[in-house]
């Protein structure tokens, strides 16, 4: 049978488990080839506070120039941070190029914005931008605050009741992706939710884990890779956000119990084993 191959682009950071470091042993680890298209190099992930990196986006458009010459295809094309409008595009282009076949996947998480703010390096004309993406996505998987950014919406401060957050799914939906995972979702005081929506089968999900008492890099990244790498499986939406969900908590609690610098980011290598089949 066909190893799949996922595009990942994402930015490398060489210390700090974060975007390729967090999607690659992850997605490998589910039985797919993953072909890193780099946005940028980073000498460790910006929890640092310093760092030193390099642009990669006037060679990415080269990259796959080489790439559709040589006729390679992709059954999936998934995107995570991206640092500018221009790297927005670039990866439009990559999903026409190598996602245009029906089955094939074009998942687009749209990182950013956290607690009801967008992150200081972005403003409007990014979320419009995002927007284009979205609408050639097949799943997007944005947090609470950037599905409320990409609705034109105020995020609040009450815990959104359920039949709120399945309009919110269905509206952001018909914006595009045939698929949606809002996560980060509040849910009470120690809880978070994960919602997800399906408009090709109507199907709704949502569930609550408990917010565990620690912050760390790369755990949307884990939560995305997990959720493509379940799809290519062949496994419904919900089921692959609930193996997400409890991946990612397990994950961190793992790492806040090994006392490890936070700055690290997410210590998954030793929970790999629970995504083998």
């Amino acid at each position: 049978m066909k190893t799949k191959r996922v595009l990942a682009v994402h930015d490398l950071c060489s210390f700090g488990r974060c975007s390729l470091t967090a999607a690659i042993p992850v997605i490998s680890a589910m039985g797919m080839q993953v072909c890193p298209l780099p946005t940028a190099f980073f000498s460790n992930n910006l929890t640092y506070g310093e760092f030193t990196f390099h642009d990669f986006t006037d060679k990415m458009t080269g990259f796959m120039d080489r790439w559709e010459k040589l006729g390679f295809r992709y059954d999936a094309v998934y995107s995570g941070f991206l640092a500018s409008v221009e790297q927005i595009e670039v990866v439009r282009d990559a999903a026409r190029r190598f996602a245009s076949r029906e089955e094939s996947l074009v998942v687009v998480d749209p990182a950013m914005g956290d607690d009801g703010k967008l992150y200081p390096v972005f403003g409007p004309e990014y979320v419009e931008a995002m927007r284009t993406l979205v609408k050639e996505a097949t799943l997007i998987t944005p947090n609470f605050t950037e599905a409320c950014f990409l609705l034109g919406e105020s995020c609040g401060t009450a815990v959104p009741s359920s039949e709120a957050l399945r309009a919110m799914t269905e509206k952001l939906a018909a914006l595009g992706a045939k698929q949606v995972v809002i996560t980060s979702v509040p849910a009470g005081e120690n809880e978070i939710k994960v919602v997800s929506f399906d408009s090709v089968t109507g199907e709704y999900a949502e569930r609550t884990t408990p917010r565990i008492p620690f912050t760390t890099c790369g755990t949307g990244d884990l939560f995305t890779s997990v959720v493509t790498g379940s799809l290519l499986r062949g496994e419904t939406l919900a089921a692959a956000s609930a193996l997400a969900m409890r991946f990612v908590s397990r994950v961190m609690e793992f790492t806040l119990a090994s006392g490890s610098d936070p700055r690290e980011g997410v210590i998954v290598e030793p929970c790999l084993k629970e995504l083998l089949h």
